[in-house]
């Protein structure tokens, strides 16, 4: 281009000089010849920038700089607007995680920074000391780095974790504080971060949320948790907006503009009560003290409801000792309420014999001889003693068994029901599946091996694995006359940009036995706790911590509560099991009142160091449990958010992972049913893009290679002729009414194309 230009302007002259030297013309005629070429020069450069114009116009780049871009960076500004999280409440709407903005701070020791006045905003060398004093005064930081850092080269320094994570109302403190000491040149960053204001308060249940880089921006993101597990939930999503700067850089009032809007995540309310869950943390505090024991856990669900109120376990962690957690021995990351699986022992009775009076196939009355060999195993009972004799007489009828959590009656129960009886009671019960409330990375337990010793020996619990979660739902049939809940651990989900919320209610999965054979087992579980014999929870010295006299040792409101106790032997890693005289898991399942259960408690404590009583697990029960029965009325009662109802778009589930999907469904309030034990989900009673209130139930079919019969309990008659068309079967229904009682086909047996199921309906 240069080449070119410079042949265009000195080519004229030196043709004029040629010409005239050969011509001899005047120096008028030069010069009128002069001035016509440069009339024409002037066209052609003009005509030169002209194009070059309107392509820089067109094309909008010189280089791989855009013009407009390069243009609209002097005055105007695109800025990224953080979505809030969600915030996490209780029931009540008591907030347990937050947003929260924390800070670092800085001190500026470059020279040329001053204000417009030449004042200076930097640290002077002569107030090193005096910042010294002040930082290490007000915030602990050591004397030896805040010299070093004031004394670098750097432009602006920081002083490590103690000047981190300061808090609003510090950094406000801290601000006055310097202000009135004259020190110029501190200053603080922002940084977002989560708050949780309880402090110890179910902290592996509802985890942490951290800062993490997410596309050249921070934002919180679950950790652990139900902060894990509704991330998608809690989570927002951002927005961008533009506005017009003046020559300093900052904002033109009135000139912002949204490109995308914010959208904030939702808040999420628990089931939990805050002060029962207050509660609870303070006496499983003392418990933990008291026993030594390497973990324990407890659990109170509302029995009406299959809300779970209160959790907590030890070792556990708040966010300010989070990071040396795991100094701490046998601590777990996991939730012991539903990511550990574990042998229940003498709890899980409750269900065997729940089953054997739901099929007729033990009489309470019945006595039997306290031994048993099956195979080459000998069952003995807890109470005998080295000479191979019983403390407590040999012959006992199987109610006074289960009193004393006899292994050998209840063995004898389960070899008279058969295998595949009491098989079809756990598979009722629904154990060795997830309970899928939503939480994450939660363990689906073991069902017992098929060969005969394990299959007896999972009558007493062991050989078989469960967690908490699991036992709760099938207690919640035990408590509520064979009517099983799903346990639920959120109360209600708010969209605070649509001002709509997705309100839970109690949600029945089942109805695994009936209601004589459930009350039934509510009165053997009394006996436990009143029997002065054989009751296993009957004390003959009372408990001075609790002013209780001798006699039953879990009281509430005076009254004494149906209880079923466990102590279950513990895996070796090794092999086989632990052998030391407190290797155990002592436990405990309490129900209040005992004919109509308001709660359910459950507790276990392992391998405590203190020899082991069953008042450890009463000193906790008691009080919550009196606790709550006071504040029953009020825990009916929600949070007032000032919504209204909101609806759930179903998407196309063909295809997708059937549990995961599960998951994902129950945290937006839905009710999830897995039609077989498929990994993919095949068909969806509900068709994409419906609308659907909270609550509403959808089927899941999955591509199993067998046809399993599920629990249609209170299924409504459209969702068992979606099932019929599904398998291929024929229905015909008894009665009137909206809700299943009865199926014909038994629940968890395969199913033949063509087969009649007759349907009981009632409401």
């Amino acid at each position: 281009m240069i080449k070119f230009l410079k042949k265009l302007i000195f080519f004229p002259f030196r043709k004029v000089s040629r010409n005239a030297r050969k011509t001899n013309w005047s120096t008028e005629r030069n010069r009128k010849r002069v001035g016509k070429s440069l009339f024409f020069l002037a066209i052609a450069l003009f005509t030169v920038f002209i194009f070059r114009f309107v392509w820089l116009i067109t094309v909008n780049h010189v280089g791989g700089t855009n013009l407009t871009t390069m243009a609209k960076s002097n005055y105007q500004s695109t800025v990224t607007v953080q979505a809030k999280r969600g915030t996490i409440y209780d029931r009540t709407g008591a907030a347990i995680a937050v947003d929260s903005s924390t800070y670092t701070i800085y001190a500026v020791i470059d020279k040329t920074q001053v204000d417009s006045n030449g004042n200076p905003l930097y640290i002077d060398k002569k107030d090193f000391t005096k910042v010294e004093d002040f930082l290490n005064s007000k915030l602990g930081i050591d004397r030896d780095l805040i010299k070093k850092q004031l004394n670098s080269k750097l432009k602006q320094v920081q002083f490590g974790p103690q000047g981190s994570d300061i808090s609003l109302e510090k950094m406000k403190e801290i601000q006055k504080a310097a202000e009135n000491e004259k020190i110029v040149g501190l200053g603080f960053t922002a940084n977002i971060s989560r708050s949780y204001p309880f402090g110890n308060f179910a902290s592996q249940f509802i985890g942490i949320a951290r800062p993490k880089d997410e596309n050249g921006t921070q934002a919180l993101k679950g950790d652990m948790g139900l902060e894990k597990a509704f991330n998608n939930v809690l989570s927002g999503e951002n927005g961008k907006e533009t506005y017009q700067k003046d020559i300093y850089g900052r904002p033109i009032p009135g000139t912002t503009k949204v490109i995308e809007p914010v959208k904030n995540g939702q808040d999420v309310y628990t089931t939990l009560d805050a002060q029962l869950q207050r509660n609870l943390e303070g006496y499983m505090d003392k418990a933990a003290t008291d026993t030594g024991a390497q973990q324990l856990s407890g659990t109170l669900v509302d029995a009406h409801t299959g809300e779970i109120l209160a959790t907590s376990q030890r070792p556990t962690y708040t966010a300010t000792t989070i990071n040396d957690a795991e100094k701490q021995k046998y601590f777990t990351w996991n939730s012991l309420l539903s990511q550990s699986a574990f042998e229940p022992g003498s709890t899980f009775k409750t269900f065997l014999m729940a089953g054997a009076l739901d099929s007729g196939k033990v009489n309470l009355n019945e006595t039997y001889q306290r031994k048993l060999q099956v195979y080459d195993t000998t069952i003995n009972d807890w109470d005998v003693t080295e000479n191979k004799s019983y403390t407590l007489p040999e012959t006992v009828t199987y109610a006074q068994g289960f009193a004393l959590s006899s292994n050998i009656g209840m063995s004898k129960i389960e070899m008279n029901m058969g295998d595949a009886l009491w098989g079809s009671y756990l598979n009722k019960f629904k154990f060795g599946l997830k309970v899928r409330a939503g939480l994450d990375g939660e363990n689906p337990g073991a069902l017992p091996s098929s060969n005969a010793v394990s299959q007896i020996q999972s009558s007493f619990g062991q050989g078989v694995a469960v967690t908490p979660l699991q036992l709760i739902r099938g207690w919640t049939a035990i408590a509520g006359n064979g009517t099983m809940l799903e346990p639920h651990i959120v109360s209600k989900v708010v969209d605070p940009n649509t001002k709509t919320s997705l309100t839970s209610k109690a949600e029945v999965v089942g109805h695994p036995v009936s209601n004589d054979a459930a009350s039934g087992v509510r009165d053997l579980m009394l006996t436990v706790n009143t029997d002065p014999v054989y009751g296993t929870s009957y004390s003959t010295s009372g408990d001075s911590d609790q002013n209780l006299a001798a006699g039953p040792l879990f009281m509430v409101n005076g009254e004494p509560a149906a209880v079923k106790t466990g102590t279950a032997q513990i895996a070796s890693t090794t092999g086989g099991y632990m052998t030391g005289s407190q290797d155990y898991l002592y436990s405990a399942v309490v129900m209040y009142p005992a004919k109509n259960p308001d709660f359910i408690f459950y507790m276990n404590v392992k391998i405590p160091t203190e020899s082991w009583t069953l008042k450890y697990i009463a000193r906790v029960a008691n009080p919550l449990l009196t606790s709550a029965e006071a504040m029953k009325n009020d825990l009916s009662v929600s949070a007032d958010t000032d919504t209204k109802a909101g609806k759930v778009t179903i998407e196309n589930y063909k295809g997708k992972d059937s549990g995961d999907t599960a998951d994902s469904l129950r945290r937006t309030v839905l009710s999830p049913v897995i039609i077989g034990t498929g990994a993919k989900v095949t068909a969806q009673s509900i068709a994409e893009g419906e609308k659907v209130s909270a609550n509403s139930r959808i089927l899941l079919l999955t591509n199993d290679k067998d046809q399993v019969m599920p629990d249609m309990y209170d299924w409504s008659k459209k969702e068992v002729e979606q099932l019929a068309n599904w398998f291929g079967i024929k229905v015909t229904y008894e009665g009137s009414g909206n809700k299943v009682l009865t199926q014909s086909i038994e629940t968890s047996t395969n199913v033949k194309k063509g087969q009649t199921l007759t349907v009981k309906m009632g409401n």
